[in-house]
């Protein structure tokens, strides 16, 4: 990993996540991934639309810092609990595109867990996540197992950041898959 990968991972979310995400799921990752673009459906053009986006982000993020486009997708066997958290969130109304905005993530975290209690071994569960601009007030938060959401933690820090590190402004589609 280059010098520069390492320096921003501590903006991207909790070291220990991120740092995990980035060594540790590239295969089931790609996994998703694949799952992803083979799944047939009545929106396939979307789909397609999405793909393309999501696999030439890298010439578009040297254009333009905020052009770059990302599609993640949360494994329901590795994070099965996060991955249930997505899928009603969003079916709920929540936003399936997000927009990556380290800068606020403190500021959106404190304010979406606000007067959720904690519990031992559990971890507060945040969709949109803090670290995009749609996270913060009225965020879905769900207390899951601490291992489930740090796995859903990798496996979008390792998601982001391949090939290249998602740029600030940077457009994620956040999906669950096998």
């Amino acid at each position: 990993m280059s010098a520069a990968a390492l320096a921003i991972l501590p903006e991207l979310g909790p070291p220990g996540w991120v740092a995990l995400g980035v060594i540790g799921v590239g295969a089931a990752a790609w996994g998703g991934y694949e799952w992803y673009q083979s799944r047939s459906h009545s929106a396939a053009t979307t789909d397609a639309n999405t793909r393309a986006d999501a696999q030439t982000d890298t010439a578009t993020d040297t254009a333009c810092r905020t052009c770059c486009a990302r599609l993640v997708v949360i494994s329901r066997t590795a994070s099965p609990q996060a991955a249930q958290h997505i899928a009603d969130a969003q079916a709920a109304g929540k936003p399936s595109v997000l927009t990556l905005d380290r800068a606020g993530t403190l500021a959106r975290r404190a304010v979406a867990l606000r007067g959720i209690p904690t519990a031992p071994g559990m971890d507060r569960d945040e969709y949109p996540p803090a670290t995009f601009a749609e996270g913060g007030a009225g965020a879905s938060v769900r207390s899951i197992p601490l291992s489930d959401n740090r796995s859903a933690g990798r496996q979008l820090g390792a998601q982001m950041n391949s090939p290249s590190p998602a740029t600030e402004g940077c457009k994620i589609t956040m999906t669950v898959g096998p």
